[in-house]
């Protein structure tokens, strides 16, 4: 019984780790080929026109964060959910929740960090690697070819998509 109850840990943990690195890196590739490119006309003007036209080169950062593309994520709902269940019919109901569970930790640290991002003063600012993140951010701000991840920039790199700010 308590080795399986370990087991049963050890799988939760290794689906949700994996599945949270798998979402980062599938977010980035959809940042690149969707957020910048009009191949669906909702999510890039969100994102391209939105977004980038409203925390612009000359104005990276507000006192609030403004919202406007919160529901571009939805285009990702499809593929999660239709995922998630394929998921339960093959593994099981833990390994499907240990992989909503990496998602859900995926887009939340995402959206958290970036909102954090474009704040003027955000609590944040005292660590050197959300700095570090933030500036790797604004690169891509500044030039939209550059630097696709928010929070995973190794991903980049595998792409040949990063550039140090």
């Amino acid at each position: 019984m308590i080795l399986e109850i370990r087991m049963n840990i050890v799988i939760f943990l290794g689906v949700a780790i994996v599945s949270y690195y798998l979402m980062a890196i599938v977010q980035t590739v959809l940042h690149r080929d969707y957020g910048h490119k009009k191949r669906i006309t909702a999510v890039f003007h969100a994102h391209a026109i939105g977004h980038h036209g409203l925390y612009n080169r000359h104005k990276l950062q507000t006192e609030e964060f403004e919202d406007c593309e919160s529901h571009a994520l939805n285009y990702y709902g499809i593929p999660v959910i239709a995922f998630a269940v394929f998921i339960y019919l093959y593994f099981g109901p833990l390994v499907m929740f240990a992989h909503l569970t990496g998602v859900f930790a995926t887009f939340r640290w995402h959206m958290y960090l970036h909102e954090h991002y474009h704040l003027i003063d955000s609590p944040l600012d005292r660590f050197a690697w959300f700095r570090k993140k933030r500036r790797l951010h604004f690169v891509h701000h500044r030039d939209a070819r550059y630097n696709f991840a928010v929070v995973e920039f190794w991903i980049d790199n595998l792409m040949g998509t990063r550039r140090e700010s």
